[in-house]
């Protein structure tokens, strides 16, 4: 996954193996750089209308630059577009016609907002029109013996284009006195290496022969082809091209080659964007798509390998051995050295140079093509070596992001000196050296585990134990730990991840100690997307559903619902909804009894939810979710899956759950032979419920299943894939009202609800707060938290049970800003006080 770029390493979203791995990388970085361009006229259209309505909406302070910042278009671009749809100098032909649609733009009201739209698309497909039918036109130069699709000379050709992108085709313009033009016979596509200008000089002519809008009176020419002309300066014929095939600008064949020169069966790339760098970018724009530019040919090192490719299958051309045909390896030289190149071009140089007839401007194109890469293969040789220097800083920064922490002098050195050894002993390139280098700092324990290192400046303290200690026994001391080991365990904790930036600044600053740092670090954690980490991680292993994602148990053939996609969306839902009370810090109790959950289009059609459109990832909140079943964690179906044996409900499972993990109640395991229930409830004569009872009646079993069958029958409106269901798959229908301990008996979902919330709410807390701690502290609870959970409960009833209450209280507290650890007799005694225990 490495990239080397030419300031830093980084790592892509996939491996990074091969030249076609990086020239991805590379590609969908720029491409996405262009698509995140406002370019759409019709927008800014749209945005000049709403200067000039200003007033009437209210904004009469307003200006290009603040409509602009505020339709998130270009302050660049904007006013260009504001000026020749008001400019009243020389106003004919298209722009006349633009500035009379635009002036037609409705005012301000209440249904204008879809008509004003319309009329702004109609504005841009006009223009859009004007200038496919007026943009220049070009072909490559000819040189008898080369083929137009020859490297050089087509590269001149895309050149041109790429420049003329903001001019208008006079040529394309009719007087008003010629004879309605002939429609032109389309020729098939240009053969393998012919010039494909020809073909589109018929398509172009074709789709303008009847464009009335370029038909100018023959006594004002002058004046409308500046028109034309004035039109294009400002809408270019494209701002930018992702993608050329081999009869380009044609385009309706050979798709997909993003980015590409369109050469014939060899590598090559070709940037044409003028227009958005002069019209749209703002200058820190233009450096960054620059860079990115540069950073594709640092990654890719695609203009080496167009040069050996072409070098190899297509420089045979110019010594007139056929359009694929290659030149020997130079004997003293390697194919990318400056004498090759030039070489090269002089034997082009002199090919132009042999007839008279051949085109004047290809020694020119010739000439710049050669001079051109040249130039590029040097330039990436200082680039590459001044680079190096910045790969190793940025290595020895990677293995402190790795390990959490700063480097120590020692492993620095270590570091730097492992690379030297594969570089010079190893003879490895300055890639695979950096790479193993990675790949070290990857498999050290400093990066495998997490290692709490102690504060230096604070020594333990030793605890000591309240009764005479044996020989064997040793005492425990409580130390600090230092900013960086704290920084990790609140990171892993809060997120399942490494410390951010922001966070390890506050550890190398040494004030994440402070306990108003502590706990502000803590609330921005909670609101950050990656607050996720532990919604999944803790909220996965406490309610066991970590690995619901695997689960293969139902029996798709007779629940076919239960598809690949709706498990994705059953496992999803409880970490959405637990993601969504940390991060807007709401009451732990709606955990249970909340009114409201998550869904998206699969899980909707499951739960019978209407109305949800979109993608699988398109999840929105459902409010007074008990009209189909639902809300809160109780009900959800990756729950009432996991706790179904496959071919009918558990009630005995479901309640376990409930009882065991969501109330934290510890149940005996149940005894060695337990008679078994049927598999397939289609199959079962009598009702789970009726089952259950003949079960209970078995003094061996019916202690404790009194204690969590009844909250699992409560759950018998919800088939074995957590459909809501009034039959069982028996035809038999279902009863849900449910005797619980104590002789009350409610009825469904929310009849659980209600006697957890009169009954149990306390042990739900208790258990909530309990496995939380745990996970905050990664170890099992001891006597000595009992404190800690007695503060949380507290904090968390006088805080109206908001999360915050339960996370503040667990960072804040000595057991998660301290470490224990024995310590031996002999420190123990020379440590303890004269008169202490005996």
């Amino acid at each position: 996954h490495m990239v080397l770029k030419p300031d830093t390493i980084e790592f892509a979203p996939y491996p990074m193996l091969v030249e076609t791995d990086r020239e991805k990388y590379a590609i969908q970085r720029i491409l996405a750089f262009y698509r995140a361009q406002p370019t759409d006229y019709a927008d800014y259209f749209q945005a000049a209308w709403r200067f000039r309505y200003r007033s009437a909406l209210g904004k009469r302070n307003a200006t290009l630059a603040s409509i602009a910042a505020e339709s998130k278009l270009s302050p660049k671009y904007l006013p260009l577009v504001w000026q020749i749809l008001n400019e009243k100098k020389d106003v004919l032909g298209p722009v006349a016609k633009l500035q009379k649609m635009w002036r037609e733009l409705p005012a301000p009201s209440a249904n204008q907002p879809q008509i004003l739209r319309a009329k702004c698309v109609e504005m841009r497909d006009f223009v859009a029109r004007i200038r496919a039918h007026t943009a220049m036109q070009f072909a490559a130069p000819k040189v008898r013996g080369l083929p137009p699709q020859s490297q050089p000379l087509l590269n001149w050709k895309l050149k041109q284009f790429a420049l003329h992108r903001l001019d208008s085709d006079p040529n394309d313009l009719r007087n008003d006195t010629d004879p309605p033009p002939m429609v032109p016979e389309i020729p098939k596509y240009a053969g393998l290496h012919q010039e494909a200008a020809p073909r589109w000089a018929a398509l172009s002519a074709a789709a303008r022969a009847g464009d009335t809008d370029l038909i100018v009176p023959a006594r004002q020419r002058a004046q409308y082809q500046a028109a034309f002309a004035r039109l294009a300066s400002v809408f270019p014929d494209t701002f930018y091209v992702t993608e050329r095939g081999r009869y380009f600008p044609d385009d309706s064949e050979d798709k997909g080659r993003l980015l590409s020169a369109g050469y014939h069966s060899v590598l090559g790339f070709f940037r044409d964007d003028t227009p958005l760098m002069q019209l749209i970018l703002d200058e820190k724009g233009q450096r960054e798509l620059d860079h990115l530019w540069n950073e594709f040919d640092f990654v890719a090192n695609f203009t080496a390998r167009t040069w050996v490719q072409y070098f190899f299958n297509q420089s045979g051309e110019v010594q007139g051995k056929g359009a694929e045909s290659g030149t020997s390896r130079p004997p003293d030289h390697e194919v990318t050295d400056s004498e090759v190149i030039v070489a090269m071009r002089d034997a082009y140089l002199a090919k132009a140079a042999a007839d008279p007839k051949n085109d004047p401007i290809a020694p020119t194109a010739i000439r710049d093509h050669f001079d051109r890469i040249n130039a590029t293969l040097r330039g990436l040789e200082k680039e590459r070596k001044e680079a190096e220097p910045k790969h190793m800083q940025a290595l020895l920064s990677f293995a402190a992001r790795a390990y959490r922490r700063p480097l120590t002098k020692a492993e620095q050195n270590d570091l730097l000196e492992y690379y030297q050894a594969l570089r010079t002993k190893k003879e490895l390139s300055h890639v695979d050296a950096i790479r193993e280098c990675i790949v070290s700092v990857l498999m050290s324990p400093d990066f495998l585990y997490r290692i709490d290192l102690l504060d230096s400046a604070n020594p333990p303290a030793v605890t000591h134990r309240a009764v005479a200690l044996k020989a064997s026994e040793s005492s425990i001391a409580v130390e600090p730990l230092s900013a960086y080991a704290l920084a990790s365990r609140l990171s892993y904790f809060l997120w399942s991840s490494m410390p951010d930036e922001e966070l390890l600044r506050h550890a190398a600053s040494g004030d994440l100690r402070r306990l108003d740092v502590l706990l502000a670090q803590t609330r921005r954690m909670m609101k950050d997307p990656r607050a996720r980490g532990l919604a999944t991680e803790f909220t996965g292993n406490w309610l066991e559903f970590r690995h619901f994602e695997t689960n293969n148990s139902v029996d798709r053939d007779r629940f076919p619902s239960f598809t690949n996609e709706l498990r994705e969306a059953m496992f999803e839902e409880p970490v959405r909804f637990v993601e969504d009370s940390i991060r807007n810090n709401r009451p732990v109790l709606d955990l249970v009894f909340g009114n409201y959950t998550f869904v998206n289009p699969v899980l909707a059609k499951h739960y019978g939810v209407p109305d949800v459109q979109g993608d699988s990832n398109t999840w929105v909140r459902v409010d007074n979710a008990d009209r189909y079943g639902r809300g809160g964690l109780l009900p959800m179906a990756v729950f009432l899956t996991q706790n179904s044996p496959g071919l009918r409900t558990s009630p005995v499972k479901r309640g376990h759950w409930v009882v065991s993990r969501v109330l934290g109640q510890t149940i005996p395991p149940p005894p060695p032979v337990v008679p078994e229930l049927p598999n397939d409830e289609a199959k079962s004569d009598l009702p789970i419920r009726d089952m259950l009872a003949k079960h209970r009646e078995n003094p061996m079993c019916g202690a404790c299943h009194s204690k969590f069958d009844s909250f699992g029958l409560a759950f018998e409106g919800y088939g074995p894939v957590g459909n809501a269901r009034s039959a069982d798959l028996a035809g038999r229908q279902v009863d849900t009202l449910v005797t619980y301990p104590g002789g009350s008996q409610r009825s469904a979902l929310a009849g659980l609800q209600s006697y957890i919330r009169e009954n149990r709410q306390k042990d739900f807390i208790d258990s909530l707060s309990r496995k939380l701690l745990a996970f905050g502290l990664s170890r099992s609870l001891q006597l000595s938290d009992e404190p800690v959970i007695e503060r949380m409960e507290s904090r968390l009833v006088e805080n109206g049970y908001r999360f915050d209450s339960l996370l503040e209280t667990i960072v804040t507290s000595p057991q998660f800003l301290n470490r224990r650890t024995p310590v031996s007799q002999n420190l123990l005694a020379a440590q303890t006080p004269k008169g202490d225990y005996k």
